[in-house]
């Protein structure tokens, strides 16, 4: 209610939004650590994926890879 009439309704806000923080703050951390990993892990399938797709391209058609196909 205030700094005058303070009373227990309070001090469960303060408690609760303290609790709230501190929780926040590791899902956060953790949210943060699974995106790097999961794009980490993305970016790698991408570059593989691109890496067999030129290579296949390079071997069995005329052309030296990907971007001479697309160009042509």
């Amino acid at each position: 209610m205030g700094i005058v009439f303070r009373d227990d309704y309070d001090d469960q806000q303060d408690s609760l939004l303290t609790s709230i923080a501190i929780g926040n703050t590791w899902q956060f951390r953790i949210y943060r650590v699974k995106a790097i990993i999961w794009g980490s892990i993305s970016t790698a399938t991408g570059i593989g994926l691109t890496l067999v797709t030129d290579y296949l391209v390079y071997k069995w058609t005329d052309h030296s890879g990907v971007l001479g196909w697309l160009l042509g």
